[in-house]
């Protein structure tokens, strides 16, 4: 479905020359150009070879806690706000820089010396001792205590389990090369019940031990890195957002995938994409997904982001290159031309007007084509999804705060496909988004992050929820902008979620914990009064590294 000239697509595509000149206003009133902190920013401090090769480093590692709160306050330079996962490497020499230019305060310091120890072998390269060849490991034994199977803590659905859980890791770098693997276990991918049968995994059978095997390689890739250019091969979690948000794009919130990426540019701008095929249709049926974005950090305080993505498919579908050309911008909403498809385009900006404030916002289009059909004539509609959040960093030395909205019509991601190949030779009910995993759906997140003491963080927090009727396992969603009175379709159910959540971390121990109650209206679109029920999740395991 192309591009339309009139409507909402339209509005927008006559707005964007007045939201970028909005932007270069905002550039020229800056209130922090030509501080002294931008000055100091604007002089990193040299460590080390101009370019290393280095794994990436997984988005749970407790590192990120740190990191994203040193990002928000202007304390580490190089690493884009946007896009996740970072280097390790990249991660190490931000710290660093940040150090050797005085920019972190006593209890910043600490924070710095723990993320130091954890990226030993980053650091020592950096200043000089890196080898030719580097592997490094990591084992850990666990246990996973969920008070129901769905992972989402905002839909709970299923019985209380405890999961026990191991994971292995390996990562390498060698010049212009970097790469890892990591297989884990836990019997949370047999209890999803978002896939069929509720079992995220094919049939493995594991006797004498047990009956079915529960592992997963979780990611597994090898990238070539030199200067401005990365080309990678694998599966990795990836997220396009603000932290703690999923990215309306992609997300790490879908299972990881095998795909091709690439990143070329540097710190201040680059060009990020992947394609993947999917085979979640049997028979010839094919599916393809392919999503880029251009980030622009256009000044130290503000990034500005384009992205588009496209899922299409059908009997014997191939790859489209044009819909995988990174510098034809928005091919992908044009002309089918014999193949169905699903665009979606976003616009995003990061901006701290002050030291203390940061403010995010982010819009998308989903040009939603999947299955609309009247008299004969194939329609299709427009979704909607934006974000907006609002950050104070620092409210005390070891205390940030932090509020979130999001508003979500449809984030469709599937590729229009008959009705018989759907339910037939498909997989009716295999729906989880490859970005968010919502639909039909208005949320409100007050959370802070309080650093109690070194490797203790306690994160309080709040959620509103307002869900509609829709659901993305539905291959063909109502649209909620059209023949309905308001955004949220059917009976709304209403959710209050206080929590605690928190994380502790020690060279041999890693505890993390999301632990509260849910206070529902509605429940299940069915009108009924207030109910309470108790959500929450604690993750424990004790690491080796090697």
């Amino acid at each position: 479905m192309g591009m339309r000239e009139r409507g909402p697509i339209g509005r927008l595509a006559r707005l964007l020359p007045h939201c970028i000149t909005l932007a270069f206003l905002l550039i020229l009133a800056d209130p922090t150009a030509g501080s002294a902190q931008q000055s100091s920013q604007d002089e990193p401090v040299e460590t080390g070879r101009a370019f290393q090769s280095s794994p990436y480093l997984t988005l749970d590692s407790w590192i990120y806690d740190y990191v994203d709160l040193l990002v928000a306050r202007g304390r580490l330079t190089g690493l884009m706000p946007l896009v996740r996962p970072y280097r390790r490497l990249d991660v190490a020499r931000a710290i660093l820089e940040a150090e050797g230019a005085g920019r972190l305060s006593a209890v910043e310091l600490e924070w710095a010396g723990d993320i130091k120890l954890e990226l030993e072998h980053e650091v020592g390269s950096l200043s000089g001792a890196a080898d030719v060849l580097t592997i490094k490991g990591r084992v850990a034994l666990g246990l996973e205590g969920v008070s129901q199977e769905h992972r989402d803590l905002l839909r709970p659905e299923g019985d209380a389990h405890l999961f026990p859980t191991f994971d292995f890791e390996l990562r390498g770098d060698a010049p212009a090369l970097a790469g890892a693997f990591r297989l884990h276990w836990t019997n949370q991918y047999l209890n999803d019940p978002q896939f069929p049968n509720r079992s995220a995994l094919q049939f493995r059978a594991c006797d004498p031990f047990v009956d079915q095997c529960a592992y997963r390689v979780e990611e597994a890739y090898v990238e070539v890195q030199i200067p401005y250019v990365r080309v990678f091969f694998g599966r990795l979690y990836r997220n396009w957002g603000l932290p703690r948000l999923d990215g309306l794009l992609v997300s790490n919130y879908a299972y990881s995938y095998d795909h091709l990426g690439y990143r070329f540019g540097s710190d201040r701008i680059a060009l990020t994409g992947m394609y993947a095929p999917f085979n979640d249709f049997s028979g010839d049926t094919a599916r393809h997904f392919a999503s880029h974005r251009l980030d622009w950090q256009l000044r130290h305080n503000l990034v500005l982001s384009l992205g588009e993505s496209v899922v299409y498919g059908g009997p014997n579908r191939r790859i489209a290159f044009n819909l995988i050309n990174p510098v034809g911008i928005w091919e992908i909403m044009g002309n089918p031309n014999g193949g169905d498809r699903n665009a979606l385009g976003t616009l995003e900006a990061w901006w701290r007007p002050w030291d203390n404030l940061v403010t995010y916002g982010a819009f998308l289009i989903d040009n939603t084509s999947v299955g609309d059909e009247e008299q004969g004539k194939k329609t299709g509609f427009n979704q909607y999804a934006a974000e907006l959040g609002v950050q104070i960093p620092m409210l005390g030395p070891n205390l940030g705060l932090r509020a979130d909205f999001t508003v979500v019509s449809s984030l469709a991601y599937r590729s229009r496909v008959d009705f018989f190949e759907y339910y037939a030779v498909g997989q009716a009910g295999f729906g989880i988004g490859l970005a968010q995993d919502k639909t039909d759906m208005i949320l409100v997140h007050l959370l802070a992050d309080w650093f109690v003491r070194p490797r203790l963080l306690i994160k309080p927090g709040l959620q509103l929820i307002w869900k509609g009727e829709d659901n993305i396992t539905d291959p063909w969603p109502d649209d909620a902008f059209v023949g309905h009175p308001a955004l949220l379709v059917g009976v709304v159910e209403k959710q209050i979620r206080p929590y605690l959540g928190g994380r502790w971390h020690s060279r041999y121990a890693d505890v993390r914990w999301d632990l509260g109650l849910a206070l529902f209206n509605d429940k299940d679109h069915l009108p009924s009064d207030w109910t309470v029920d108790f959500v929450g999740s604690v993750w424990a395991e004790a690491p080796v590294s090697f």
